[in-house]
C-alpha cells in the first residue's frame, strides 16, 4: 500500500507522496491520482524523489503537467503535519503501474 498526505490550502487540495518507496508516479498516474471521480482528487501532487541528505520533489498539476515547486508548495511542506492521509490499496497502485507502463510503451512506439 502507498500512503498519501493531503494539505488543504486556500481552496486547493495538494497531495504529497514518497516516490522512493515502491512506486514513482509519472504524468499519467498523477492524472489518475488527482482525478476527483476515479482517483483521490487533488489540484496538485508533490512527489518526494530525493534522499534524506539531498531532498527533492517533483510537482504535477491535476492534468499531469510537470512543473517546478512554487513558494506555496514549500510553505505546505514546511507545515508540521498534513490535514489528513489517504492509503491507496494495492489494487489501485497496480492499476496506476499498468497505466504508466502502457503510456511509456505507447510513447516509445510513437518515437
Amino acid at each position: 500500500m502507498v500512503e498519501l498526505y493531503a494539505y488543504l490550502d486556500d481552496g486547493r487540495q495538494v497531495l504529497r507522496m514518497d516516490g522512493t518507496q515502491g512506486f514513482l508516479p509519472d504524468s499519467m498516474t498523477a492524472r489518475m491520482l488527482c482525478d476527483r471521480k476515479g482517483g483521490v482528487g487533488a489540484d496538485r501532487l508533490l512527489v518526494f524523489t530525493g534522499t534524506e541528505a539531498v531532498p527533492s520533489f517533483t510537482a504535477y498539476l491535476a492534468d499531469g503537467t510537470q512543473e517546478e515547486l512554487t513558494a506555496e508548495d514549500y510553505a505546505l511542506l514546511a507545515r508540521a503535519e498534513e490535514d489528513y492521509s489517504v492509503t491507496l490499496t494495492d489494487d489501485f497502485v497496480r492499476r496506476m503501474q499498468r497505466a504508466s507502463s502502457r503510456d511509456h510503451h505507447e510513447t516509445a512506439a510513437v518515437a
